[in-house]
């Protein structure tokens, strides 16, 4: 004779406890997992970036290939500007680990020149793309493209929001 055990609400939660373990397991080796990290996400965040401005404004087929043409040099034009700020930056933020002599003054301020040149550099190649796309534009959709860009400009100039909710440890209460 088989003898169970006395608290049977005891065996009821062990097995709740193992199907939930096997549940949560399953999730996560099931879940999908993300492709090749921050290049695909940046390569997805443009091509989304691109969608949204044809799905905006509406383009007609033509106008859609015209334009992926002028992002893809856009693109292309670009990647070695931004290449040589990323570079420029980390000269720029080494100096951080040097000695302040005579030269560190003049340093700082050479190597944030060479920062500021190559974004002015990157800034007028994002405005001419932006005038060949309005140019590609029909009246109509100057209106909207006017709006569009306004928008963009300002969530690119608007202070950084932290979606954690965290609080900046250098201010007092």
């Amino acid at each position: 004779m088989k003898k169970y055990p006395q608290q049977k609400w005891l065996l009821w939660l062990v097995v709740i406890l193992l199907l939930t373990n096997i549940l949560t397991l399953s999730f996560y080796w099931l879940k999908e997992k993300p492709t090749h990290g921050q290049a695909a996400s940046f390569a997805d965040k443009e091509k989304r970036m691109g969608q949204f401005m044809v799905n905006e404004l509406k383009f007609s087929p033509d106008q859609e290939a015209i334009y992926w043409k002028l992002r893809d040099t856009l693109i292309m034009a670009q990647r070695p500007v931004m290449d040589s700020i990323r570079s420029s930056k980390k000269r720029y933020f080494d100096l951080l680990k040097m000695q302040h002599g005579a030269e560190y003054d003049s340093l700082i301020l050479a190597r944030g020149n060479d920062v500021t040149t190559l974004q002015r550099q990157l800034d007028l190649i994002t405005m001419h793309h932006f005038e060949k796309v309005r140019a590609l534009c029909t009246d109509e959709q100057l209106v909207k493209f006017d709006t569009v860009i306004a928008e963009i400009v300002n969530r690119m100039t608007s202070p950084r929001r932290s979606g954690s909710g965290k609080t900046d440890s250098t201010k007092t209460k």
